[in-house]
């Protein structure tokens, strides 16, 4: 027994999985007419990659992007099922709303441009369910059999066809409506596998306005050809039953529920045969601001890869925002000045697609050169969601500098400068001696780093162990030189995922802090149960000791020249990765210490006894300076622009009141200074 449901609301929890995925259409992009004039004279390969292409940009209709749903109720064994899938409202298009090509193409490419997007091909029993579900049902229109009717011309005509009966009825019945009647369906099937080569395209339906398909089951053409009267119907692959998220393959294959989408019995490879060259997934790339508004992505050139699918947005979790990038114009354009910004990317081909990449994210805006946050946590372990830059990024410009990021990998296919930058910030996780915390390479570069002057921050749980205990003499020079640390212990107390909380060393870069916790696995990151256990060397000092324990240091710091050095460099080192310190305040005043013995290598005014809020951050028009206790004697408040040139000076008070509204929207530095130190912040307008 089957009843058809009238669907007049979207299922809440799949309400990000509606929407056909590919990125916004482009101003630019061509409508179906100049497409069709472009590819009419390609070969079958140059149009099928350029479809590829046009679809992986965006170039679709808007009308194709809101999926629609079909919803049955089934009864099998006595239960019932009720169950919805989403499709496409018509057959596949290229172009705009009021100029599109119904594109046909053959099963390859459809199957290439399916796994792209998240979607699956009807199977007969859906095409015909999808027909009676429709709210619009168009009179099959035929051409006279010829060999023309494979070559774009003859497409074109039929097009025409279908979009003559199609606006005839826009009034009515607008564009997003389901249609059904004016194409044939390349469907799912048993029968595309079992036959001597080559392989098969199953073709389906084409039904009159009474309900009859035109075409019955038939997969007696090559899998490469495709004629005018093929449609491509594409359809989420995650659709409900029982108002649980399910897979439409999975229930193709499912012995007890395959009833619901096939009638030819279970289909246990529920896909066309693509065998395509494997695209990498990008590993060495980098993100840096272009200007105020925009981002730049430097990618390491790979062969065949001529553009990026780029997903972006503001929080390193959420990626709303799409682009397709040529790989010679890899710049994200209209953003928010100083405002971070976090995207993974895709390589695209002219056949495939790659996996996305690592997160890595920046703060547009003209900006010196301030913090470079390297991701050189590589290692697939439980936990690694390989997307840390967002804790680092966000303590940074929670305390007023911009950021750049890239991948341990580009800086030594040198796609970025470590001397670029005033700081660096090197994510280093549980990276290990299995994946090498730092290659010979990055440790070149670390060493010219430091040695010119350069501040670093490098936080991870098995850096000692990797490099001190376990590593070459080259290796433990470099960990003891300019790591400026020993290996100690494995564990706190040599006792592994025991003790999970650290406190600041007294008179130290971190005095005041007190006690803060790390991750043991439930807190969002993953379980440091082996964090290094450190003993300053070389004239470095201990900064941060395990909670409740003597002589067992978290941490190193040193201010002074390296053994090659031209200027005095500084350095933290953390034995306990940066990113599961919580909750996300002690990354903030942890990130905040760092950057202050970095700017100016003078403590906090009195620690953290002299205790400073500067807010808002980003600020417009005032800034509120708030000492937890009285201001200092003689206390004065400077702000600078980048130059150096101070545009504002008062005295300070328990509380500071200025007026900003005159100073022009850039990045600027807060300078409090007293007879006991001074404190520095930047601030963004």
């Amino acid at each position: 027994m089957k009843t058809m449901i009238l669907l007049l609301f979207l299922i809440p929890f799949l309400a990000n999985g509606q929407v056909f995925d590919v990125p916004p259409r482009e101003a630019t992009a061509l409508n179906g007419e100049q497409f069709i004039n472009l590819v009419t004279s390609m070969d079958l390969s140059d149009r099928e990659n350029e479809i590829f292409a046009q679809v992986m940009s965006g170039n679709v209709p808007d009308f194709q992007r809101n999926m629609v749903p079909v919803t049955y109720t089934e009864t099998i064994s006595s239960s019932s099922y009720t169950y919805t899938y989403y499709v496409i409202p018509d057959y596949l298009a290229i172009g705009c709303d009021t100029n599109y090509f119904l594109c046909p193409m053959t099963p390859l490419l459809a199957q290439r441009i399916a796994d792209a997007t998240g979607c699956t091909m009807p199977t007969r029993k859906m095409v015909d369910d999808i027909w009676t579900a429709a709210t619009v049902h168009l009179s099959p229109s035929s051409i006279p059999p010829s060999p023309e009717m494979i070559t774009i011309p003859v497409m074109a005509e039929h097009n025409a066809t279908v979009w003559g009966q199609r606006s005839a009825i826009l009034g009515a019945h607008p564009l997003g409506e389901l249609v059904g009647g004016d194409k044939k369906d390349v469907v799912i099937s048993n029968l595309i596998y079992g036959y001597p080569s080559p392989g098969r395209v199953v073709i389906y339906g084409w039904h009159y306005t009474s309900g009859t398909p035109i075409q019955p089951l038939y997969n007696g053409h090559e899998e490469t050809y495709a004629d005018y009267s093929h449609g491509i119907r594409l359809v989420q692959n995650e659709m409900i039953v029982n108002g649980t998220s399910a897979l439409v393959t999975d229930i193709l294959q499912s012995s007890t529920l395959f009833s619901l989408l096939s009638d030819e019995g279970t289909i246990n490879t529920p896909r066309y045969p693509v065998v395509v060259p494997e695209v990498s997934v990008p590993v060495s790339f980098a993100v840096v601001p272009a200007s105020s508004e925009s981002l730049r992505i430097i990618a390491q050139n790979q062969a065949d890869v001529n553009h990026f699918f780029v997903c972006y947005g503001n929080d390193g979790l959420n990626f709303p925002d799409t682009l397709f990038l040529h790989k010679d114009s890899l710049v994200i354009t209209e953003l928010t000045p100083y405002m971070p910004v976090y995207l993974k990317i895709a390589a695209i081909s002219s056949s495939d697609s790659s996996d996305f990449s690592e997160v890595l994210g920046a703060t547009p805006g003209e900006i010196i050169s301030d913090v470079l946050v390297i991701n050189g946590f590589d290692r697939p372990s439980t936990g690694n969601t390989f997307n840390f830059i967002r804790q680092h990024g966000d303590a940074i410009i929670h305390n007023g500098y911009g950021f750049s990021s890239a991948t341990n990998e580009a800086v030594t296919d040198l796609l970025i400068n470590l001397t670029d930058y005033w700081s660096v910030d090197y994510i280093l996780g549980i990276e290990s001696s299995v994946n090498e915390s730092f290659s010979s390479t990055e440790q070149s570069f670390i060493s010219g780093f430091l040695n010119l002057g350069g501040n670093l921050f490098v936080s991870g749980a098995e850096i000692a162990w990797d490099l001190d205990h376990l590593g070459s003499a080259d290796d433990k020079y470099f960990y003891n030189n300019y790591l400026k640390a020993s290996y100690y212990m494995d564990a706190p107390n040599d006792q592994s995922g025991t003790f999970y909380q650290i406190e600041d060393y007294l008179g130290s870069v971190f005095s005041g802090l007190g006690l803060v916790s790390f991750d043991d696995g439930s807190n969002g990151t993953y379980n440091v149960n082996y964090p290094d256990v450190l003993l300053p060397v070389g004239g470095a000092e201990a900064c941060m000791q395990y909670a409740g324990l003597t002589d067992n240091y978290a941490g190193v710091c040193f201010n002074g020249m390296f053994p090659d050095g031209d200027a005095p460099g500084k350095i933290v080192n953390l034995g306990v990765p940066f990113e599961t310190f919580y909750p996300v305040e002690s990354q903030f005043l942890i990130m905040q210490d760092v950057l202050e013995f970095f700017e100016s290598g003078t403590k906090v005014l009195e620690a953290r006894t002299f205790d400073v809020e500067i807010y808002p951050n980003p600020f417009s028009d005032h800034i509120t300076i708030r000492f937890a206790n009285e201001a200092p004697d003689g206390c004065t408040i400077a702000i600078k622009d980048v130059t150096g040139q101070t545009k504002l000076f008062v005295k300070a008070e328990r509380i500071t009141e200025i007026n900003t509204s005159k100073l022009i929207p850039g990045v600027y530095v807060v300078i409090i200074e007293s007879k006991t130190g001074t404190f520095v912040r930047k601030i963004v307008h």
